[in-house]
């Protein structure tokens, strides 16, 4: 088997990129904490890295987290974590930045700062350790988890905010003071948010009492956001066909929701929509041309975007081939389906979430059953065969007979798909995704407890048996398990640091909550009062609480129906 540092040749020798200059004064790491094949299908990671090596004075390296035979010879060797580009040594950096998508790379962070011989814990590195920053869309959400790990996070979208990280690195780096002035002077900047300047007290029950700041620090750290999506090149800058987006181009062409899903983190978080023009689009396709003529549309809802018709016409006129991420049955039209069916892209993939009128009304998604099944019958005349829905379960108010309605909706749509196989002789492919609704800070379901892992079990039994019967539909599932672990994550609160630095040592779960005298439960499944005071309440993602309130009130007292404009609410100002 090649070591890592002949498999990373390899790998970089494969990718098409812009050579840069690594030859500059400040040295930046840019770690996805797992595989290269993932951290190379997130597109955080390759706009970062980009943006980064753009400046004059900063050189950019990718550092990933190996799978763990290649760990094992690291530590037999005695060889510390090393870049992509460079094999440099990562303790030889300036800045150490995490980019954190998925609360499953929590435990990745410390063991990544171990591989490298750098102290994990923040409180015991010294001024000639690097900087370790983190951001992401968890970390904008509730980053207190691993607080104890990181200087600085980048709280929000950190296109323009990573521009003024290095600005004031650069300086301090010039003027040679000690490294908690640098972090006094992060911690004026709006979207950077320093954990070390801020003291969590909790009441006798494990409740936060009150998260306070530091003299002159502020009390709230503003998210950073982007104005303008066309102010910004999110698409793919290195190409390589070790990922899970192989020969497509990416290009982010809406950003931000304001559907208002009640589950939906990616909504509240990057709340009012912003949308790249058709000029942008199309002029970031270009950069693929001799590459591949694969463009992947990338955003919380394409078919919401304006003129989608326009770019996915204007793509396939251009000589190429479009996909999509997930689409609103409402706003699929007849042009982007043509778009889709010209590109032949064979899957159509869309998320119903939930199968009942009732439980639609909870989650605030409503997609009619009829429109639903109609995209699907236009999608099949075009020869797009395969076809995927996504549902969550453990949705609040969920009864039984709203778990049975994702069974009867797969019987349904088998008598769609069964008819057309009898016409032409092709046979359509169906697949079921369900997840467990994990509650995720800064959304109105924040406060709802999640049901138990026990419960969640017998409900994926139940609907994969009653499925699996139907013949013809394919259908998977998350681990309950894994997604009460990624519950009590993502509500978590800073002493689960103690925790996370236990699991990366090789502690199991449960063990490593027994040793801090914490509990799961405690986090995950859990219903938290109104006004308990949450980890992450003094982050501002420019949603107001009290909007959140209204939203979790309407589906817990069955408010259904609005009474006001919930866009501009001069009821109660909550927007």
């Amino acid at each position: 088997m090649l070591d890592l540092r002949q498999h990373y040749q390899n790998l970089r020798s494969q990718e098409h990129s812009t050579q840069h200059n690594f030859r500059k004064p400040n040295r930046f790491a840019l770690v996805y904490p797992s595989t290269y094949e993932l951290g190379m299908s997130s597109l955080g990671v390759q706009v970062i890295h980009s943006i980064l090596n753009n400046r004059a004075d900063t050189a950019c390296e990718r550092v990933f987290v190996p799978e763990s035979n290649y760990i094992r010879k690291l530590i037999t060797q005695q060889k510390p974590l090393f870049s992509f580009e460079t094999q440099t040594a990562l303790n030889q950096f300036d800045v150490i930045g995490f980019s954190v998508s998925f609360e499953s790379d929590y435990v990745n962070i410390p063991r990544t700062l171990q591989l490298a011989n750098i102290p994990p814990l923040a409180e015991e590195r010294t001024d000639w350790d690097p900087l370790v920053i983190a951001g992401g869309i968890n970390i904008s959400y509730n980053p207190e988890p691993i607080a104890d790990f990181v200087d600085v996070f980048v709280v929000g979208e950190a296109e323009h905010t990573i521009h003024q990280l290095m600005d004031h690195f650069n300086a301090w780096k010039q003027s040679r003071a000690a490294k908690h002035e640098l972090l006094e002077t992060l911690a004026t900047v709006p979207g950077l948010y320093v954990p070390s300047f801020y003291d969590v007290t909790y009441h006798d029950d494990g409740t936060i009492d009150a998260v306070t700041p530091k003299s002159g620090i502020s009390a709230r750290i503003r998210a950073g956001a982007v104005p303008k999506l066309d102010d910004v090149e999110t698409c793919t800058h290195i190409h390589t066909p070790n990922t899970e987006f192989a020969n497509a181009h990416l290009i982010e062409i809406v950003r931000g929701c304001g559907r208002q899903c009640r589950f939906c983190v990616a909504d509240y978080a990057r709340r009012w929509p912003r949308h790249r023009s058709v000029e942008s689009t199309l002029a970031l396709a270009e950069r693929a041309r001799g590459i591949t003529d694969r463009i992947g549309l990338v955003g919380a809802s394409i078919s919401d975007h304006p003129h989608i018709d326009e770019i996915a016409s204007g793509l396939v006129a251009r000589g190429f081939r479009i996909s999509c991420a997930s689409l609103r049955a409402e706003t699929v039209r007849a042009p982007l389906l043509d778009a889709l069916a010209d590109s032949e892209q064979g899957t159509i993939t869309i998320a119903p979430e939930v199968a009942t009128e009732e439980l639609q009304k909870v989650v605030n998604k409503a997609i009619p059953r009829e429109r639903l099944y109609y995209i699907f019958e236009e999608a099949l005349k075009r020869d797009i065969l395969n076809l995927r829905l996504y549902f969550l379960i453990g949705v609040p108010h969920e009864k039984p007979e709203d778990v049975q309605a994702i069974v009867d909706m797969a019987k349904e749509m088998r008598t769609i798909v069964l008819p057309h196989a009898k016409r032409t002789g092709r046979i359509a492919r169906i697949s079921f995704t369900i997840s467990p609704m994990v509650p995720k800070p800064h959304t109105p379901f924040q406060w709802v407890a999640m049901e138990p892992p026990k419960t969640i079990a017998r409900k994926l039994d139940f609907l994969k048996r009653e499925i699996n019967r139907l013949g013809s539909i394919k259908v998977g599932s998350a681990s309950a398990r894994l997604a009460h672990q990624e519950a009590a994550f993502a509500r978590g609160d800073r002493r689960l640091g103690k925790v996370i630095l236990e699991i990366a040592n090789g502690t199991s779960w449960n063990q490593a909550f027994r040793t801090h005298g914490l509990m799961p439960h405690f986090y995950a499944t859990r219903q938290r009062p109104l006004h308990e005071v949450n980890p992450w309440d003094h982050l501002d993602l420019n949603v107001k609480p009290q909007f959140l309130q209204l939203e979790f009130n309407k589906h817990e007292k069955g408010f259904m129906t609005s009474e006001c404009d919930t866009t501009v609410c001069k009821k109660c100002g909550a927007c």
